[in-house]
């Protein structure tokens, strides 16, 4: 009882402090906003922007169900079977605390392609980790072409170095899937045996989700992809920016979107709503663009990212527990490791 008790208390304080993060940045935010001209600015916008800016945004997801798809081989699931998965964790992360949607992402695709809820957490920390190779790029390139450096700078170098460096680490997980069985295998004091094997079957069934960095041509397609991606989504970016008439450039935007998005890594409420807004305005006024129109944009992108693609994975949601919906029965953790 006491060990539910403490996983409970342990959950609260996680959330309570993502909640105090999202509200301190919301505060910074709003603080520093003159509403009535952000308001404005959200009244004169030209809205017809959106529409190729959405259609960008969906080509940007279909290409990272295509990245998913060759970080699960030699599984072959096919990418149009991963999307729906894929557009379920999306709507949990934008409207469940502490990114609670990668959690249900794993059990869909479990229920619906018998793929082991670990081997996809797995695959989860390989787009971490393809995700700030590209955001890092973005700030580093955004930062050596103007003249805002400091803590950008630093940012830049700090999720560089720490992208590398998880490379390295799960390269070596990759390549030796069963190293922490091995180590599990062996007697350790205090713990039972059957706790021992089960751990050790799924660290390894966990490490297999890192079977990308084991193919140099999956891990280039996998670069690609992700590269494909982001190149969409921060083109959409771009294009609701015209929306605003920042008069800002592709790489403006770009930095900006990047920023914003590395922001969200800090653990906060849900969408990430908070350092998003605070960030992408922050790095728009290192460019000279007006605070107001800034400050507009950030609030209006972050509901164009959100809302659609969470209202259409509640509809797959939805559709997925339908009596008539076909689901393949999910296979135990220890059962298929590979």
């Amino acid at each position: 009882m006491i060990p539910q008790m403490q996983g409970r208390l342990g959950r609260w304080l996680k959330f309570l402090l993502a909640l105090a993060v999202s509200i301190a940045f919301s505060a910074l935010f709003l603080l520093s906003t003159d509403l009535g001209e952000v308001a404005d600015a959200l009244a004169s916008a030209d809205y017809l922007y959106v529409v190729p800016g959405l259609a960008l945004f969906v080509v940007s997801v279909v290409a990272r169900a295509v990245r998913w798809q060759y970080m699960f081989r030699p599984r072959d699931i096919p990418w149009p079977g991963l999307l729906p998965s894929l557009l379920v964790g999306y709507a949990g992360n934008n409207l469940l605390p502490l990114r609670a949607g990668e959690l249900l992402r794993a059990q869909h695709l479990a229920d619906r392609a018998a793929v082991p809820r670990m081997v996809t957490f797995g695959t989860f920390i390989m787009e971490r980790l393809f995700d700030f190779m590209v955001l890092s790029t973005f700030v580093l390139w955004g930062v050596l072409l103007s003249d805002v450096s400091g803590a950008y700078l630093g940012l830049a170098l700090l999720l560089a170095g720490g992208t590398a460096s998880g490379f390295v680490v799960a390269l070596v997980l990759a390549r030796r899937p069963a190293l922490l069985s091995k180590l599990t295998a062996r007697p350790w004091p205090l713990v039972p045996e059957r706790i021992r094997l089960e751990l050790g079957s799924l660290t390894e069934s966990f490490f297999s989700g890192f079977s990308c960095l084991t193919s140099l041509r999956r891990f280039l397609i996998v670069a690609l992809m992700t590269a494909v991606a982001w190149g969409f989504e921060l083109s959409m970016y771009w294009v609701v920016s015209e929306a605003f008439a920042l008069g800002a450039g592709f790489i403006t935007i770009a930095f900006a979107g990047a920023a914003a998005n590395v922001a969200m890594s800090v653990p906060s409420a849900q969408g990430g709503v908070g350092p998003f807004q605070y960030y992408a305005r922050e790095a728009l006024l290192r460019f000279d663009v007006a605070g107001p129109a800034a400050a507009a944009y950030a609030v209006a992108l972050h509901i164009f990212l959100v809302a659609p693609v969470s209202l259409v994975g509640l509809l797959v949601l939805w559709r997925s527990t339908l009596p008539s919906s076909a689901a393949k029965p999910a296979v135990a953790e220890g059962a298929e490791q590979r």
